[in-house]
């Protein structure tokens, strides 16, 4: 592993009617949510590039390659995901770049649209200046919606219940088992699963044009479907603030 060569890990559905944000129905029907995924996808993408010289897509299902790489005109390495649970997934995209001679690594998702680009700049700068180190950014629900790592560990992906609200806690947990480790915590973040956090996210439009420039791809098709008058206008507050070492 080279702590000079670092990757951006995205792991990303195929958007296919159908497959993907499937908890946003009946709000959205099945090609509406397809349209939203592939927005956020390709704003993700566009933003790691901003980041890091190399971004690696571990897409599902495993005929997805072709798809993915007509969607996305970047420079970006295409690996399948491989794994039975998330996991086992997360695991094996970080062995796949540590073998072809990444590192460190940061893992995200493409739930989070307007996730600054400054958060994933702050992982790998903590990541680069401690050869030790693991970060993790919190999401409300009790999940992450990213991780970094110095170099892979196998710890953080094990004895960890998926899909509850204890992902993030039973996390760091795991990442304080690892000797002298340095963690740390990047200022809270949210995922857009429900119709309530697609709300959230227009309401962060309409107030931020940083927001609106992240994910211009989202913001462009939101506003072209009419999409938001099918939300609710109450929304929580966005914050942009706190950068926390644990442990």
């Amino acid at each position: 592993m080279q702590l000079e060569n670092p990757a951006v890990i995205v792991m990303a559905k195929t958007p296919r009617p159908g497959y993907v944000k499937t908890r946003l129905r009946p709000a959205l029907s099945d090609e509406q949510c397809a349209d939203l995924a592939r927005g956020f996808l390709q704003d993700t993408v566009r933003k790691t590039k901003e980041i890091s010289a190399t971004t690696i897509i571990a897409y599902t299902p495993d005929d997805g390659g072709d798809e993915m790489r007509s969607l996305l005109p970047y420079n970006a390495r295409l690996i399948a995901q491989r794994g039975s649970d998330l996991g086992e997934r997360l695991e094996s995209a970080i062995a796949d770049a540590d073998a072809d001679g990444f590192g460190p690594f940061v893992v995200i998702g493409t739930d989070s649209p307007t996730l600054p680009a400054s958060f994933i700049g702050s992982a790998f700068e903590h990541l680069r200046g401690n050869a030790n180190s693991v970060v993790i950014g919190p999401t409300g629900d009790g999940g992450y919606y990213l991780i970094g790592m110095s170099r892979p560990e196998t710890r953080l992906f094990r004895k960890i219940s998926w899909s509850t609200g204890k992902v993030f806690e039973q996390t760091v947990a795991r990442a304080k088992e690892i000797p002298d480790v340095r963690i740390l915590e990047l200022p809270s973040w949210y995922d857009v699963d429900e119709p309530a956090d697609i709300t959230r996210l227009i309401a962060e439009f309409e107030k931020d044009e940083d927001a609106r420039q992240t994910a211009s791809e989202t913001f462009q098709w939101l506003t072209a479907t009419g999409s938001v008058g099918l939300f609710e206008p109450e929304v929580p507050n966005v914050t942009r603030t706190r950068v926390n070492a644990v442990g």
